[in-house]
């Protein structure tokens, strides 16, 4: 049975505008010189976004600055700071695979990064909620356990201080394990956790939950009648979500390209 211990995470009460666009999962390969040309030119295609947020693993791996230098970096970075220069604010949650983003990132990028994640007021006054969605794999204790030493001080002073050769090493080598490890584990174990949503929902007092993280869409009700939505990986069929004024929608976030997102504000 999943257990459903008490959640600690630190998110900031944030103004957002109107609509607000969220997507998570990205995974962008910065070794590859082409690995952010796509995702940079969906950025430069967006019209009428009010806010992006980005919940996590923008990056398939990020150790430090100094993967700034890398191939396929200068692409995304530029992308996001030309979309906050336009007038959009751009908030970056960590993830399991980016957690070591920074001031150095926020510098080049002109996004904010936030630790755990954040809360907002919608249109309607309620209250929502934005995660990684790893904290909620409580099944997981290796990884939980693994979690809070991977963002302890002692790593979070050394990563910047880190030659380009070095970070890429690391890097390369973290998420090879990553993947080893996952691919070992029972599926029910590496699951986001409904009670851990529902304890979540309960300690932040909001009434909608979002977060990404297990690459697959869901939209449920919780106990208490809070809505709990995960979104697809970046590329998948609902791997992004609109909250206007007056609606709230699910839908590829390759099709936001070109369109005046205020229009898609529709109930």
């Amino acid at each position: 049975m999943a257990s459903a211990p008490t959640i600690t995470l630190e998110l900031p009460e944030i103004e957002t505008a109107s609509p607000l666009v969220v997507v998570a999962d990205l995974h962008l390969d910065v070794a590859d010189e082409r690995g952010g040309t796509d995702f940079a030119r969906w950025l430069s295609g967006l019209q009428g976004v009010g806010t992006l947020a980005i919940l996590g693993d923008l990056f398939d791996a990020w150790v430090g600055p100094a993967q700034e230098q890398m191939p396929g970096a200068p692409a995304v970075l530029d992308a996001l700071l030309a979309l906050a220069r336009r007038g959009t604010p751009v908030l970056v949650v960590h993830g399991n695979r980016d957690f070591l983003l920074d001031r150095s990132f926020e510098a080049r990028s002109g996004a904010r990064v936030l630790r755990d994640g954040f809360t907002t007021r919608l249109a309607d006054g309620s209250r929502a909620a934005f995660v990684h969605g790893d904290t909620l794999c409580t099944l997981d204790t290796a990884y939980q356990r693994l979690r809070r030493v991977a963002r302890s001080r002692p790593v979070a002073w050394i990563a910047p201080r880190l030659p380009l050769a070095v970070g890429a090493a690391i890097a390369r080598r973290l998420r090879r394990a990553s993947v080893s490890a996952v691919a070992r584990k029972p599926s029910e174990e590496k699951s986001v956790q409904r009670a851990a949503a529902q304890t979540l929902v309960r300690e932040a007092a909001v009434a909608l939950l979002v977060c990404g993280h297990v690459h697959e869409f869901r939209d449920e009700e919780l106990p208490g009648g809070a809505r709990w939505i995960v979104l697809d990986a970046f590329g998948g069929a609902r791997d992004a979500l609109l909250l206007g004024d007056r609606a709230l929608v699910a839908l590829r976030a390759r099709d936001l390209v070109g369109r005046d997102c205020t229009r898609l504000d529709v109930p």
